[in-house]
Formats: structure tokens, sequence, C-alpha cells
């Protein structure tokens, strides 16, 4: 899936009755996607990801700029930014998860990532603009970076890096002019 059609099904996912509950929507799909390289059972746990021990996977939720999952701000989520990335560090590695898995995983992380099918949801987070979570800059040497807009702060651009969602300043005079003007228009309102 692209990242525009990744900005496209945020706005449609408010609009239905669809409820994500873990156990019965979510868990499957990370059984069947994720479990041989993020689980437990399989003895592996690649990036230090588990996903069928619920108590370690809940320490990457959290409403911070270091957790795998955001509770209410799925274009936040490195979690679900590379599973609809088409990165090399898409994930799962060989084949795309389907539409209705990539509506339901946004769902839940909508409705606060919870575990707990009866934990109150949250209402969904109204978005200053919705942007792709990975976007293609260019700098001035015509080298292409991919990684989400963050915010621009002074004379530089922070750029979240998809491998490890880190947030990068990157000056706004070494990006191309097309970059630069991208970098403005993410940031006005």
């Amino acid at each position: 899936m692209s990242p525009l059609r990744f900005a496209f099904i945020l706005p449609l996912l408010s609009a239905t009755a669809f409820a994500a509950d873990f156990k019965k929507d979510i868990q499957p799909i990370l059984e069947k996607n994720c479990y041989e390289c993020h689980s437990e059972k399989a003895k592996k746990k690649k990036a230090g990801f588990v996903f069928d021990n619920l108590e370690v996977f809940k320490l990457d939720i959290a409403d911070n700029d270091v957790a795998q999952i955001r509770p209410g701000k799925p274009a936040e989520s490195h979690f679900l930014e590379i599973m609809v990335s088409n990165g090399k560090n898409h994930m799962p590695p060989d084949e795309q998860l389907s539409t209705s898995d990539i509506k339901k995983i946004t769902e839940w992380i909508s409705e606060g990532a919870s575990f707990d099918k009866d934990a109150p949801k949250m209402a969904p987070v109204a978005a200053k603009k919705s942007l792709p979570p990975i976007m293609s800059w260019t700098n001035s040497e015509g080298k292409t970076i991919k990684a989400g807009f963050v915010r621009l702060e002074g004379e530089n651009v922070v750029l979240r890096m998809p491998l490890n969602a880190a947030e990068v300043p990157y000056p706004l005079a070494k990006l191309s002019e097309a970059s630069q003007k991208l970098a403005r228009d993410c940031a006005a309102p």
C-alpha cells in the first residue's frame, strides 16, 4: 500500500462504525503475518519486538516519541508506518497486508490500542493535516531521503526516519527547492 493510499484511509475510518477488538481482529493478523519473526513461541524477537506476549508488547505502546504505537495517533505510529511503506524496512518483508487488515490496525490504534475489548475507546484525534508517514525528500545534491515530516524548527525540517523512528533535524538550505517547498507546505495549517 502506498503512503498516499494510507493518507486516504485515515479520514474514512472516522465514518465507519467498526470497532477493532484486539483478540478477534488484530491478534489473528499479527499471528499470520508477524509471529514467525516476532514471537516467544517461535523464539524470535527480531528488532526486540514480541507480539504474542502482551506484557512485553504493551511496552511498545505509549504516547511519546519513542513508542512504536501511539494510542489515538495512527499517523504517528511507527508500527503502522512500516506496514504501509514501500521501503526496504517494510513489514511483513515479503508481502503487503490487505487494505482490510491495515484498516483494522489503524482503527485499533485510533481507538487507543487496547488489548481489552471493554476498555473505553478514544475519540479519534483530529489531525491538523493528513500527511503520508513516509515522503520523498531530495537534497541539493539530488539524493533522495525517505522520511516522514515532523515539523519545521528554525532553519531545519525535522524528519522521522522509518527504520528507528528517530527525529532528525535537516537543514532546509540543504534540500532542493521542491523539497523546501514541500516542508513549508507540510508545516502550513
